[in-house]
């Protein structure tokens, strides 16, 4: 150890040089790759959730409304819905229904100084689907009073004294709001595009969460363009924000499917509250995605594709392309180590005669080479790795202020102690390969040869 510290000391700007190029290939690999994994991270578990698959009717070509729906697809059934609860692989699986009646709402004037309107898109979402989230004022659950048991009788919110309650007017009884639940989607959606068109403020996380128990008035039945439901006579309730979450439909609210289920039936008949849209399946493995679509397939469903296969093979042929041009600097690296161990040994060769001639064996003499190169390979790694560290600092500051920051996470980079390890387990390689042939030459000089020298 004392002659490799020695010898390095001797030739530390050569050595400098080397360590340099082996730095940065090392801190392009773990910058890209540290991003890579991290772009994966937040795509495919955050945006696409690779872990569940969402399925739907299937559709056939052959679908004809005039001879009555022939070749049409299936509604999904609670039989349909048990039998994605009992695939191999499946932790979950959650009924969605879609609102199948026109519907509007207002509200706002609180917030925004005047009441806004929009025709409701909207679906009701199990419960059971959100289970471990935080929701408040209120759960998101079923709140409507049992049947036979009717709520307070009032003929205006003062008359309602239960905290939240208010006035059905059309059946003068105290009701509590319909909770709801909206998307990160949606309020980026108003961020970018609404908030900017008529300057009002943005929705940050931190004030998305002051938003719940934000109410409005919904009117079921009617539509603000005119159409009406096919049945049922047009009522008005209220109903609250209770949070946000990512099992809500991205453009539009979600309520609780029970109550979607009863508005189905009363404005849309019985067959469309007996008919779920779609069912959200959560898988307990993420490799056992393709198993179970398959599977849901066989049951004569449709797999929605949410684009997660592309954007998870687009960031992985990103990231090898970023990996490649990091091996070729390496490659440059471990040439450059070659050539300086190289005339390294050209410069010491009577000194290598001197310690062959004192009892140093060629194996000695090929160790202390290679300890020098594991020297540069270890500082020139931790250098590199430190520099990918800052690099990507500097880079998630600079998210901040172009990145949503609804959608925005601690960082776009993941260092694990795998890669850490495995970035500096390669420095160390990369160096050692490019010494190994200039000392296994230097190992197998004569003392006699390297004496001669001059």
């Amino acid at each position: 150890m004392g002659l490799v510290a020695q010898n390095l000391r001797r030739s530390r700007r050569e050595f400098v040089l080397s360590s340099f190029g082996i730095a940065m290939g090392i801190a392009s690999l773990g910058f890209f790759t540290a991003l890579a994994l991290g772009v994966r991270s937040l795509v495919l578990d955050r945006v696409f959730h690779i872990d569940r698959i969402e399925v739907e009717p299937a559709r056939s070509d052959l679908e004809i409304p005039l001879l009555g729906g022939l070749g049409g697809s299936r509604p999904i059934t609670d039989e349909t819905v048990a039998k994605l609860r009992a695939l191999p692989g499946v932790r979950a699986a959650a009924p969605r229904m879609r609102l199948a009646f026109p519907a509007k709402a207002w509200g706002g004037v609180e917030l925004l100084g005047q009441n806004r309107y929009a025709e409701i898109i909207g679906d009701g979402v199990d419960p059971a689907a959100v289970a471990g989230e935080s929701f408040s004022p209120q759960p998101f659950a079923d709140l409507s009073p049992p049947a036979g048991a009717p709520g307070d009788a009032c003929n205006s919110d003062g008359d309602c004294k239960k905290p939240g309650e208010y006035c059905a007017w059309d059946v003068h009884e105290c009701q509590r709001p319909v909770p709801m639940i909206i998307s990160k989607v949606l309020l980026e959606l108003y961020n970018s595009g609404f908030a900017r068109s008529h300057n009002l403020p943005r929705v940050s996380s931190f004030l998305a969460s002051r938003f719940r128990g934000f109410t409005i008035t919904i009117e079921l039945g009617q539509s603000f363009m005119g159409a009406r439901a096919a049945r049922g006579v047009p009522r008005q309730r209220r109903a609250m924000l209770v949070g946000v979450s990512d099992r809500a439909i991205p453009i539009g609210v979600s309520f609780p499917l029970a109550y979607v289920r009863r508005w189905n039936a009363e404005y849309a008949g019985e067959a469309a509250a007996r008919g779920y849209s779609s069912v959200v399946v959560e898988v307990k493995d993420q490799r056992a995605v393709t198993e179970v679509a398959a599977a849901a397939r066989g049951l004569g469903l449709s797999v929605i594709d949410s684009g997660a296969e592309q954007a998870g093979l687009a960031i992985t042929l990103i990231g090898l392309l970023f990996v490649i041009v990091s091996l070729a600097i390496l490659a440059v690296a471990t040439i450059n180590i070659a050539h300086t161990f190289f005339r390294a040994v050209a410069e010491r060769r009577r000194e290598i005669g001197v310690l062959r001639a004192v009892g140093a064996s060629g194996s000695d003499i090929r160790q202390i080479l290679l300890g020098e190169a594991a020297a540069i390979g270890l500082c020139g790694g931790g250098v590199g790795l430190a520099a990918a560290r800052v690099a990507a600092l500097l880079c998630d500051l600079a998210a901040r202020s172009h990145v949503p920051e609804l959608f925005r996470p601690e960082s776009f980079f993941r260092f694990p102690p795998l890669l850490v390890a495995g970035v500096l387990a390669f420095a160390l390689l990369t160096c050692l390969a490019g010494a190994l042939l200039p000392a296994l030459a230097a190992a197998r000089m004569e003392p006699a040869e390297a004496l001669a020298a001059r």
